[in-house]
């Protein structure tokens, strides 16, 4: 029990990083709180913490130990929740992490669902597009386009998203509509531009069927086949919402995610076009840390999610 009870504080402690607060949060003093990760480090012979007068911060053998420590106390946190018959009933604080135009645009709005359907659940949202390290940042779950690779990480696939092309109808009232990929060049296309690179996205489309209206019967030998191509426009944007807002207004085409212009394309704002040559996107994927037992609370999050997705497919923002 000694051990467990310097396991938790040396936590408390590092998450923290002040052993002031690990104190304070567990009705100790700070001197008992430093002896005690003291005595762990001299009972394992690493040290695990850097001492200031100010803060503490991990050595990097104590952020290994620390990750590890974060899943056993996580576990038993778990396991205290089952004995108290909770494991069905979603209570606590559920971190998340949301990515950021999806979560801005059709999340966000919808978790109020959530907390009403359990009310002892507590939700710490935060958004943004940046790499999250789950098991040290201590996230419950995060939401997230594409193939992870980590494999302390479990992804539960909700949706898949595809490109679309499109612009206002006043647009294309004025200078017409393109037929193929390839009659862009003579149109204004809007471009997105990463913001960590500032590299220029290239459009991405696939081949349609051969029987499709432009696509002659021997037109297309690789049916199917993506290809990417660069476009020309006069503005470029690091925001996908921006890029919205500037078709919208029919400043020229853009192509984006078709999460990103579902409800703009249903209220008649934008028009869709290339339809057959539309490319798939990546997975929308619920992302948690692998463990032997689900919480209560993620499986709740997974379900919310699903349902979630399921109402956008009705309304085509996603597949």
């Amino acid at each position: 029990m000694d051990k467990l009870n310097s396991l938790i504080i040396f936590v408390r402690a590092a998450q923290n990083r002040s052993f002031s607060e690990a104190a304070r949060q567990m009705g100790m003093s700070p001197s008992s709180v430093s002896k005690a990760v003291q005595r762990l480090e001299e009972e394992l012979g690493i040290r695990l913490l850097n001492r200031t007068t100010r803060s503490v911060t991990l050595t990097d053998d104590g952020a290994a130990f620390y990750a590890r420590c974060r899943q056993i106390i996580d576990e038993l946190e778990e396991a205290e929740q089952e004995l108290l018959r909770t494991r069905y009933q979603p209570s606590g604080t559920l971190r998340i992490d949301l990515t950021m135009a999806l979560g801005r645009m059709h999340i966000v709005g919808a978790l109020p669902l959530l907390t009403a359907k359990y009310p002892s659940l507590k939700l710490d949202v935060s958004l943004n597009d940046r790499f999250v390290d789950l098991i040290e940042e201590g996230i419950d779950a995060v939401v997230r386009l594409g193939i992870g690779t980590d494999s302390r990480l479990i992804m539960h696939r909700v949706a898949t998203v595809r490109f679309v092309v499109c612009a206002s109808p006043d647009y294309f009232k004025r200078h017409g509509i393109p037929k193929t990929p390839q009659d862009l060049k003579q149109h204004n296309c809007i471009n997105f531009v990463y913001p960590q690179t500032r590299r220029v996205f290239e459009w991405r489309f696939q081949h349609g069927s051969l029987h499709t209206p432009g696509n002659p019967r021997n037109a297309l030998p690789h049916q199917g086949e993506q290809f990417e191509m660069p476009v020309e426009g006069s503005l470029r944007f690091d925001h996908a919402e921006s890029l919205l807002e500037a078709a919208i207004a029919g400043a020229g085409i853009v192509q984006v995610l078709n999460y990103v212009a579902g409800r703009a394309i249903a209220g008649g704002e934008l028009q869709p076009i290339l339809e057959d040559y539309a490319a798939p996107g990546e997975p929308i994927s619920v992302i948690y840390p692998q463990k032997r037992h689900l919480s209560a609370k993620v499986r709740a999050f997974i379900d919310f999610m699903v349902d979630l997705m399921g109402q956008l497919r009705l309304e085509k923002i996603v597949e």
